[in-house]
């Protein structure tokens, strides 16, 4: 009478355990058999980020170049930025002083030529402050992006609306990088403490009228092993 009810306990475990385990098949297909990148790099001088430029989240066929000229992460980065022209030369560069990467709350990604050179805007990055609230609870409080005349876009709480896997090239290799999808969609960020970057950008509105375009992160050139 004993084997009958340890046939039926042994295929009741094994059952719970086959329910348990993860869908190996289904996380292959997710990643699409790129690497998923959990370590997080530092920002550094030299850093290089090519940006694609977009509007409503479609290319325009223009790429946006931002480098890492130096840097005292959280308390400063110096970038230069450029937009190649259309034949694929580079005009001067512009410098841009970031002072607002700890705990600084205005994200503003409209870069003007005759703009003063320092700024505790935060953009293409937010502040590791805005990034640990995130990772804690969701939701970023007194979170503003731009300002009314530039944007228009959001000034409240930014929230978490999904965890998702960013693909970029990192270093000429094709790879995910965890990401927090925010703001219905317009903010993208990299989950990464020491380089909280805005991989997509994404502004409500017609650029056209609106004078703002969006970007998207097409690749990564960062020193280190990651």
């Amino acid at each position: 009478m004993r084997r009958p009810v340890f046939w039926v306990l042994s295929f009741t475990i094994a059952l719970i355990l086959c329910l348990a385990a993860p869908p190996a098949p289904q996380i292959a297909a997710a990643t699409g058999g790129y690497d998923v990148i959990n370590a997080e790099p530092v920002m550094h001088g030299g850093m290089l980020i090519i940006f694609e430029r977009t509007a409503a989240g479609a290319s325009t066929g223009n790429k946006w170049q931002v480098t890492v000229q130096s840097v005292s992460y959280p308390k400063w980065v110096e970038i230069s930025w450029v937009w190649p022209r259309s034949d694929g030369t580079l005009p001067a560069a512009t410098t841009r002083r970031i002072t607002g990467l700890d705990r600084g709350r205005t994200f503003g990604p409209v870069f003007g030529l005759r703009d003063p050179v320092d700024t505790d805007s935060t953009a293409p990055w937010v502040s590791r402050e805005v990034l640990r609230e995130l990772r804690t609870g969701k939701v970023a409080y007194n979170f503003k992006m731009g300002s009314v005349s530039l944007t228009g876009i959001l000034a409240g709480d930014l929230k978490v609306e999904e965890e998702v896997l960013f693909p970029v090239d990192l270093n000429g290799k094709r790879v995910f990088l965890p990401a927090y999808k925010c703001a219905k969609g317009q903010l993208t960020i990299w989950n990464n403490m020491q380089n909280p970057l805005v991989l997509e950008y994404r502004p409500i509105g017609v650029p056209l009228i609106t004078g703002v375009f969006g970007w998207k992160a097409e690749s990564i050139s960062i020193r280190g092993e990651v």
